[in-house]
């Protein structure tokens, strides 16, 4: 039941995540500013949420073990409340075995097509412009140092145009990098509440057998 319930938290709130990244990703979106800023803000957001995941995590923890030991007399009931679960479980996910670390650590996009087609576009333009100064001003040295500097202007017009040309399909590049990334920090941040949730269940465990009762299985 429990981990039903976290589950759907998880994925609510990377949906809300997504939800609220449209607000950067708008149709004519800054391709190198927002590129720089999901970077690093996406990773803080997911860590933010996973803290805010672990808590409610705990809720339904605690309130499963309260269910448990219903029955056991007003002494365990009370050295139950003492143990403090909840700070330990924190403190548990406090150590860097324990701790979530996002692997990568930071949002990793796949190579910008605008880098592509401009030095595809450019590099035709300065082949083709270096031949014709080669065949027609050789003759002449400084002919060919003009003709060369003119060819390398449009070489760098040419890929200027050609990398404008493909910022709509950067802006879908980035879009589907941070889409991956996402799920697996969403395969990341769940594996995580997984293991916080053993830890929390063997720590009852520990503190039933240790005060001899036996709980009641909800």
């Amino acid at each position: 039941m429990i981990d039903n319930k976290i589950k759907n938290d998880v994925t609510d709130e990377f949906e809300k995540l997504k939800e609220n990244l449209q607000a950067y990703l708008k149709p004519d979106f800054d391709v190198l500013q927002i590129k720089q800023f999901l970077r690093t803000h996406i990773p803080k957001e997911i860590v933010y949420k996973s803290k805010i995941l672990l808590d409610t995590l705990l809720n339904y923890l605690m309130e499963d073990a309260r269910k448990k030991i219903k029955s056991a007399d007003t002494k365990l009931q009370n050295a139950f409340f003492d143990a403090d679960f909840r700070k330990r479980v924190h403190e548990w996910t406090k150590q860097l075995e324990n701790n979530l670390i996002l692997e990568p650590h930071v949002v990793r996009y796949s190579s910008d097509p605008r880098l592509k087609q401009g030095l595809i576009a450019s590099g035709i333009v300065f082949a083709v412009g270096a031949g014709v100064t080669a065949a027609v001003l050789a003759p002449s040295i400084v002919g060919t140092i003009i003709g060369g500097i003119v060819t390398i202007l449009l070489s760098v017009f040419t890929f200027m145009i050609a990398f404008e040309k493909a910022a709509p399909k950067a802006r879908i590049s980035i879009k589907e990098d941070i889409d991956q990334y996402l799920k697996e920090s969403q395969k990341q941040v769940l594996t995580w509440l997984e293991k916080v949730e053993t830890n929390f269940e063997d720590n009852f465990h520990d503190f039933c057998s240790t005060n001899g009762f036996k709980p009641k299985v909800t």
